[in-house]
């Protein structure tokens, strides 16, 4: 960090914050990373809410920008010398409602932004790269803060959190491997299996107070900030799948925490749970986005690079009746994550890419 040319101010843009959904986990990860860092940061509604400020960074993103109304105050903002970094993706899903907006911001706006980024692997955005003529900077996931500071060796051990398989996420017809090969036959070989599943798809009530969050937001809040934070805050309490205690106490105790992608991705991405469970100093399983992973090795992770559920069961079972070989996974991928995947460590990359753009330009004078 020494000798960087630094912000005085980060801003995150995130609509919807209180929504449960991996933006609002980055965004507040994000904040968090800033924050230990010492740095002044927040999460705001909109990019117009910034007026005239000197030596900020903005975090946005592509899917905030909505109207070619979003796209000229960003205009306005990088021809007062501001740095706006964008989160992308490509190809824009031509099932999306901004399809032709977001297509024509990538092919005509997109030097607005000095900062091009994403989570998804490099190999994800080289057509994006070609067609732009634009580097894009790969910043992963990372895990957020524990609730509390805990020692990994002080395991707060409860029957209701101490699970032989846990999964916590979302249940997607995209992941029907696990949910409908994977999971039945671990529990046809081992009928006994203690299986704890956990996330949104198993309970109605997340997706139910999510969408009332989005509504109120839009019909609520230009009549009433009142009615609005108070509409938020009781759906906030709705919508939370799992408390952050029981989830660190869940990933600690259990004896396998599973984590799964997709059946067939279009994109390569490491996703939060990823960083998050060993963090939280779970030992996980975990299918394979690339055939040799960046972030973990596996005397940290077990990766499985396999389609077959038969496959999947054994190494479950392998490790349920192996403890020594497991705790020794978790413990190594627990050092491991604590050192590289915090969202402290994400926001580095941040104010490095900023501090390099700031010396272009001085040395361009």
């Amino acid at each position: 960090m020494k000798n960087l040319t630094l912000p005085s101010k980060i801003y995150i843009i995130r609509p919807n914050l209180k929504v449960q959904a991996a933006e609002s986990h980055i965004s507040n990860g994000l904040k968090d990373g800033f924050l230990d860092l010492k740095f002044n940061c927040k999460i705001i509604n909109s990019l117009e809410l910034i007026k005239e400020e000197e030596n900020i960074l903005i975090i946005d993103d592509l899917a905030n920008y909505r109207s070619e109304r979003n796209i000229s105050y960003a205009k306005k903002l990088y021809e007062k010398g501001i740095i706006i970094a964008l989160w992308v993706y490509w190809p824009i899903p031509k099932e999306s409602k901004y399809y032709q907006l977001h297509n024509k911001l990538i092919r005509k706006n997109l030097n607005i932004f000095r900062i091009l980024y994403g989570e998804r692997e490099l190999t994800s955005m080289s057509d994006f790269e070609k067609l732009t003529n634009r580097k894009y900077y790969k910043i992963p996931n990372a895990s957020p803060k524990m609730p509390k500071k805990k020692s990994f060796n002080k395991i707060n051990l409860s029957k209701k959190d101490d699970f032989d398989v846990v999964f916590i996420g979302s249940n997607m017809k995209s992941k029907s491997f696990l949910f409908k090969k994977v999971i039945p036959l671990l529990k046809k070989i081992n009928p006994s299996i203690k299986v704890g599943l956990f996330g949104r798809g198993f309970n109605k009530r997340v997706r139910i107070a999510n969408a009332i969050i989005k509504i109120s937001n839009i019909f609520i809040a230009p009549l009433s900030n009142k009615l609005n934070n108070f509409v938020i805050e009781v759906m906030s309490k709705l919508n939370q799948v799992i408390s952050t205690e029981r989830e660190l106490r869940i990933y600690q105790n259990s004896k396998i925490c599973i984590n799964y992608h997709e059946d067939s991705p279009k994109h390569i991405i490491y996703n939060l749970r990823y960083f998050k469970i060993p963090f939280y100093g779970g030992f996980q399983i975990v299918d394979s986005p690339l055939n040799i992973s960046p972030y973990f090795n596996n005397h940290q992770v077990v990766h499985i690079n396999s389609a077959n559920e038969k496959e999947w069961v054994d190494i479950i079972i392998h490790y349920l009746t192996h403890p020594l070989e497991r705790y020794k996974i978790q413990i190594e991928g627990n050092k491991k994550a604590l050192k590289s995947h915090s969202y402290k460590e994400r926001a580095k990359i941040f104010l490095s890419l900023y501090s390099d753009l700031l010396d272009k330009d001085l040395f361009k004078k």
